[in-house]
């Protein structure tokens, strides 16, 4: 049974009675957190420098949608343009799969918290972004608040756990080459 603050949230973002501009610039923030928008990662992979924290970037976002599916599987939560009459998917074609966890949400806040964990500047814009597109996914009708939260919850965890490994990886590999550099300078 769905919460009352679920869906007074949902009639209050919801977009359904909004004008076409509207929908188009929400449509526009929903893509941001598809999974497309990690092809921007692949030639930040062919520089030696970056190679590690991207490579490490796309296995946290992967294990991300892993989870997000296997909770979806388990919840089974039917959308709300699925289930509700008055609340139709707009400007995007209905998902098919279930609705909870939300995993544009998931996505993007992993996304967001592991720049932020090393960057925060830049991941404080990127939390800004994964916020919009969280809250894109409920005004396209496509997703319950509660969804978007669990969601955010989840790929902030996800996020956080990921660049802390990368984080233990790099330093216990700095350590060895230091190591190594030291024993071979004594010799």
């Amino acid at each position: 049974m769905l919460d009352a603050a679920d869906l007074w949230l949902l009639r209050t973002v919801y977009a359904g009675g909004s004008g076409h501009a509207w929908r188009d610039v929400i449509a526009v923030v929903t893509f941001l957190g598809s999974g497309w928008m990690l092809l921007g990662l692949v030639p930040i992979l062919l520089l030696r420098r970056t190679r590690a924290q991207s490579a490490a970037l796309l296995v946290t976002t992967a294990v991300t949608s892993a989870v997000v599916a296997s909770v979806k599987v388990l919840a089974g939560r039917v959308r709300p343009c699925h289930a509700l009459d008055w609340a139709r998917a707009i400007a995007v074609a209905p998902p098919t799969d279930p609705s909870f966890p939300s995993g544009h949400a998931a996505g993007s806040f992993a996304f967001a918290v592991f720049i932020f964990a090393s960057n925060r500047r830049v991941g404080g814009v990127l939390l800004g972004a994964a916020t919009a597109v969280a809250l894109s996914r409920v005004a396209l009708g496509v997703h319950y608040p509660s969804d978007v939260v669990a969601g955010a919850f989840l790929g902030a965890s996800l996020g956080w756990i990921g660049a802390r490994i990368k984080e233990r990886y790099a330093a216990s590999t700095a350590v060895g080459l230091t190591d190594a550099d030291s024993e071979s300078v004594g010799q």
